[in-house]
């Protein structure tokens, strides 16, 4: 005779934003070494070398989010796990530099808020998700029905937030720079229904969409293959 044995696990419950500015300046101070060294096997490769291009236009765009001009949606490529450290090196580091050396005042903190799977803390620990939420993001169950709730919160903070707003389209990584995954719609959509919103509140900002891509290459290929 065989037993059975059933686990239940119970629905994900939401973690809410509590974005904590403490939090956001001791990432940012750590950044350097976060991207160098590996304390956990989910980030097993140290980044050595980042180039960044197109800054210009981001500052000019984020510039028009400051002074009130505009709303602002970054959709980056999602490659890797490594690529928020990248995304906070690029607005806590290059971003601000681009913009003074081009006569743009932008204020700080430069940063942004996100979404994030809600079942990241799942594999990452409970810590991540505190984390996560201590940055700002905003956490959404993955499924075939709608995380409604995260998404309110999102078009709210699309609208109204402090800082703009960062989704990935592929939803997840893929472990690929040269091939996109799938792309979901939740992007588009928060977009129009910023241009929706905006116009129901009389408001004349403009609504940029601005897409960041992310590429990696690895110094052999022996480290390709164990990263993936």
């Amino acid at each position: 005779m065989t037993a059975m044995i059933n686990r239940y696990q119970p629905a994900l419950a939401p973690i809410a934003p509590a974005f904590r500015p403490w939090v956001l300046a001791v990432v940012q101070g750590l950044l350097p070494l976060l991207l160098r060294l590996r304390i956990v096997p989910w980030l097993p490769a140290a980044i050595t070398r980042i180039e960044v291009e197109g800054d210009d236009t981001l500052a000019h765009c984020w510039q028009r989010f400051a002074s009130g001009q505009a709303r602002l949606i970054l959709a980056f490529r999602h490659v890797e796990v490594d690529d928020p450290l990248l995304g906070l090196h690029l607005l806590s580091r290059v971003l601000p530099r681009r913009a003074a050396r081009l006569g743009l005042n932008l204020p700080p903190p430069v940063h942004a808020q996100f979404l994030f799977d809600r079942g990241m803390p799942l594999w990452g620990g409970r810590p991540l998700g505190w984390l996560l939420s201590s940055l700002g993001g905003v956490s959404l169950r993955r499924g075939r029905q709608p995380d409604w709730a995260a998404l309110r919160q999102a078009r709210q903070l699309v609208l109204a937030g402090r800082f703009p707003f960062a989704v990935a389209p592929e939803g997840a990584t893929n472990g690929h720079s040269e091939r996109i995954g799938p792309l979901e719609q939740g992007v588009a959509q928060l977009a129009l229904w910023c241009v929706d919103d905006l116009r129901q509140a009389g408001r004349d900002e403009a609504v940029l969409l601005v897409p960041i891509a992310i590429q990696y290459t690895y110094l052999n290929e022996d480290c390709r293959v164990w990263r993936r």
